[in-house]
């Protein structure tokens, strides 16, 4: 049978168990070589920092999310069967003028001049 041995730390290297007083407690830096203790927030809070210093933060109400508050999207956005109100159509002047490049199936194009809808079928 092998011999192991353990090295005990001394005291003064190690986090007591003291510092902890409730469940959910969680143990941070408040400076070098200085641990301390928040205490566990309240239901529906989140952990945010300000400044190196850790804090509980109520959930605030989510903020409006609109799509032009946004780049142009450059994928599919999925309406999740909502309608599109205002919704912009690509223009052109005339069908002669409908884009042979850098379109999608299913893009749709008005050509102004012959007040005609257009709905791309086939892209390459």
């Amino acid at each position: 049978m092998a011999i192991t041995w353990t090295k005990l730390a001394y005291e003064d290297d190690v986090i007591l168990n003291t510092l902890l007083s409730a469940k959910g407690d969680i143990i941070y830096a408040s400076g070098a070589d200085t641990p301390a203790r928040l205490a566990i927030g309240a239901d529906d809070h989140i952990l945010r920092v300000a400044t190196d210093i850790p804090a509980w933060e109520a959930i605030g109400a989510p903020a409006a999310h609109t799509l032009n508050g946004h780049d142009a999207a450059d994928g599919a956005v999925d309406f999740n069967l909502q309608e599109a109100t205002d919704l912009i159509v690509m223009t052109v002047a005339d069908e002669a003028s409908l884009p042979a490049a850098n379109v999608g199936v299913g893009q749709l194009c008005w050509a102004t001049g012959e007040l005609s809808l257009h709905i791309c079928t086939v892209a390459v």
